[in-house]
């Protein structure tokens, strides 16, 4: 940690979009030279760097005498939720989550360093941001131990995944309410398109971390021993929040399938209905056309003007009266007494 490969050009520009904390201090915007002399001195400190480019991350690299591997590691982000050892200190890579369901999940690489912590992501991140506004003493002060800030800092990517799927829960509950009133293809597009891959992806970012952090407690003591049992107890507490958020996953992804069954069932039902409502339109078509069926075709049969029919009925007053009035009541009558008989009125 000398620093003896940065230039003195280096050492005078400004770390942009970096928050240095140590001891009772913040600086925003470090310069290279306040970054160097703070790992040098021994003092816990916790660098947070925003946007770094390939260049920051070479003169991390030379600044904390850290790996090569870190360079395409921290400069090729979409990693895996993991734990790496190396030699003298230990990278763990989480994620965070911001309430928007459209939002991407934040990828945080957190280097865990014998006396401070350097943690390094892309974009600004409100949950992680608001640390910094602690005061530092409770960050870095005298009595703080580095395991204590890294719990805190893991605690609050972790803790984001909570106040994220609260917001999922509120979606899948005003989709379900909705659902009742009237489902629509809307509502399983959202579902299909935005909720559930959401939850997915969370639920990806956590199960690897979660089954690490027992694994972690173990990785980060052997590589730093002086963290041994400190480490431990604040671990353990991270494992909780990580079973809390476990749990929660693994509700709203029962809550995501419930309300997905409720669609199907929904849009089913109102399928049923409008197969009753068709049926019951079908009966009406069917009952007017067994009544008018015979008719038309007795009036097809004494409307083909035969000479016998012309000749001998049609001047005849009392055939006019039987076949012409008599045989259309008599028709009808039949029609009615079988559908009566049938029940096509009443089912």
């Amino acid at each position: 940690m000398t620093g003896a490969n940065l230039t003195d050009d280096t050492l005078n520009m400004v770390l942009e979009g970096a928050v240095l904390t140590f001891a009772d201090r913040r600086v925003d915007d470090p310069t290279w030279a306040q970054v160097e002399t703070v790992s040098a001195s021994g003092i816990h400190f916790w660098l947070d760097v925003v946007g770094a480019d390939p260049e920051d991350v070479a003169h991390l690299t030379d600044l904390f005498d850290l790996h090569p591997e870190v360079m395409s590691d921290t400069t090729k982000f979409g990693q895996r939720s993991r734990v790496a050892e190396y030699e003298g200190y230990v990278l763990v890579v989480v994620y965070g989550a911001n309430p928007a369901i459209e939002s991407e999940l934040v990828e945080l690489h957190t280097y865990v360093l014998p006396t401070g912590v350097l943690t390094v992501r892309q974009v600004p991140f409100a949950p992680l941001d608001d640390v910094h506004d602690v005061p530092p003493a409770r960050l870095t002060g005298q009595h703080v131990t580095v395991p204590a800030l890294l719990t805190r800092i893991l605690s609050t990517m972790v803790a984001s995944f909570s106040d994220a799927l609260d917001v999922v829960d509120d979606e899948l509950e005003r989709i379900e309410t909705d659902i009742l009133d009237a489902p629509q293809k809307a509502h399983m597009e959202r579902l299909i398109k935005d909720v559930r891959p959401r939850i997915s992806a969370m639920r990806r970012a956590v199960e690897p971390i979660r089954a690490l952090v027992g694994i972690s407690r173990f990785v980060v003591s052997d590589a730093l021993p002086e963290m041994g049992d400190d480490m431990r107890r604040h671990l353990r507490d991270l494992a909780t929040d990580l079973a809390y958020v476990g749990d929660q996953l693994e509700s709203e992804r029962d809550r995501l399938a419930a309300v997905m069954d409720v669609y199907m069932n929904e849009l089913s039902n109102r399928m049923n209905e409008t197969n009753i409502r068709q049926n019951a339109i079908m009966k009406q078509v069917a009952v007017v056309s067994t009544i008018f069926l015979p008719l038309t075709f007795i009036t097809g049969y004494f409307g083909q003007n035969f000479a016998w029919m012309t000749d001998n009925l049609i001047d005849n007053r009392v055939a006019w009266l039987l076949l012409g009035v008599g045989l259309y009541v008599v028709v009808v009558t039949v029609s009615l007494g079988v559908i009566r008989q049938r029940r096509w009125f009443t089912d």
